[in-house]
């Protein structure tokens, strides 16, 4: 049986992502600022039916988990998803389960924006309050280039699986290009953010000032949110639970020398996130440059190089790199290439032209080809027309990676349809 298959057959639901395994079933009670009811929904969808609709203090035992949802056994043994937000663990407080070990997979969801940038994680859940591990986090990076949310794919993609103001642990904003800031408002107007970050970058323009103002002004029960803007230091450590080492690598140092003008100025602004869960590395590069587009990929400049200087090897050595700046020429120089050593690229862009040229450049791939003729290459560009209208491009040629730190999985979907083998390999 096909594994997705399989687990929506044993759970008689058919969520996107299969469930994750708890050693313990931890006692939850419904938080008392549900004012008149929390609805209990036969799926982990916000458009599911409603199965009981539970007053505040009531107590159920949460098996299960997924991204925002939490599956619980309510007085009288019915089982239903609840909101994670409107439940509070209670601490001390845990039945024994069955499950024979723990499970925990983090995903990383590369959404189909067209041409642009808009990516999901979310980190294992184990249901236990305090514990500092496994705690569920949920973090976007980018939200690629729609702003209004009639056309936004990103937030489109979060709709289908979070409900209204679900919690979004962190917003992180790489830059600001129109290709990954824009669908961002959306996921403030429709979700609780709790902490933003981007680079500090001085941007011009009474878009991005407005777009701004909207981080400034969002408020999370009443209370301004954590902001944080500026350098590596200024951004400060990541905690997203003890088994997941996430940090960011370089910001914008709050000056452009040595990096350019103009747009490449811009991209070479960019935050640089990696992170860590158990033996593989995801390296997010935003639109980080290493090169000017004319000269030969054999020097590495700009952010690429600071990086190189900054780090060892071994550190930068990653499973799987989202290609900086959608693919292009400016990006991944071979000595960049060398140090993180890919087994998977990611490509996420779409049919924008750019002069004569649409990204990824041929000649990028063609890197990373030779210097690793196994690497396996995942692309959200899958069977986009050139020269068809850049909307087009949205066409949910979606990636979902999940790992539990040993295993690795990538599913990669061509318009919503899962895909038996969706990887692009060299040659």
């Amino acid at each position: 049986m096909h594994r997705i298959a399989g687990i929506c057959a044993l759970l008689f639901v058919c969520p996107t992502w299969p469930l994750a395994a708890q050693d313990t079933v931890g006692v939850h009670a419904v938080r008392p600022s549900v004012t008149t009811c929390l609805n209990v929904r036969v799926a982990p969808e916000p458009d599911a039916a409603v199965v009981r609709c539970l007053v505040a203090g009531v107590r159920v035992a949460a098996d299960s988990s997924v991204p925002f949802w939490r599956r619980i056994t309510m007085p009288g043994g019915e089982r239903g998803w609840a909101a994670k937000r409107f439940l509070e663990p209670l601490p001390g407080v845990a039945l024994d389960a069955d499950a024979t070990g723990p499970d925990r997979w983090l995903e990383i969801h590369i959404v189909d924006v067209g041409q642009g940038d808009g990516i999901w994680i979310a980190t294992p859940d184990d249901g236990v309050a305090g514990n500092g591990r496994f705690d569920g986090r949920n973090v976007i990076i980018d939200g690629g280039p729609y702003g209004s949310d009639a056309s936004n794919p990103m937030l489109a993609y979060l709709r289908e699986r979070a409900y209204e103001g679900a919690v979004i642990d962190a917003l992180i904003v790489t830059h600001p290009h129109n290709d990954h800031f824009p669908g961002a408002q959306g996921i403030l107007r429709h979700f609780d953010v709790l902490a933003y970050y981007d680079p500090g970058y001085p941007k011009d323009g009474v878009v991005y000032d407005a777009f701004l103002t909207l981080v400034d002004r969002e408020r999370v029960d009443g209370r301004p949110i954590a902001i944080h803007r500026g350098s590596v230091d200024e951004l400060g450590a990541l905690d997203w639970g003890s088994e997941i080492d996430a940090a960011f690598l370089y910001s914008y140092p709050g000056t452009p020398d040595g990096l350019g003008s103009g747009s490449t100025l811009e991209n070479n602004a960019s935050v640089v996130l990696r992170v860590q869960y158990g033996d593989h590395v995801f390296l997010f590069m935003g639109d980080a440059e290493g090169k000017d587009r004319d000269q030969g990929a054999e020097e590495a400049r700009y952010v690429e190089r600071m990086l190189l200087d900054a780090y060892p090897a071994a550190y930068l050595k990653a499973t799987v790199l989202k290609l900086a700046h959608h693919g292009s020429e400016t990006s991944s120089t071979l000595p960049f290439i060398d140090a993180v050593n890919p087994d998977v690229i990611i490509v996420s862009s779409g049919i924008k032209p750019y002069g004569p040229r649409y990204l990824p450049d041929e000649s990028t791939l063609a890197r990373c080809c030779a210097h690793n003729p196994a690497v396996r290459t995942y692309r959200t560009d899958r069977n986009d027309r050139r020269g068809a209208p850049t909307r087009d491009a949205v066409d949910r040629d979606h990636i979902v990676i999940r790992t539990n730190g040993r295993v690795l999985q990538i599913i990669a979907y061509d318009r919503g349809a899962e895909l038996a083998e969706g990887v692009a390999r060299c040659g």
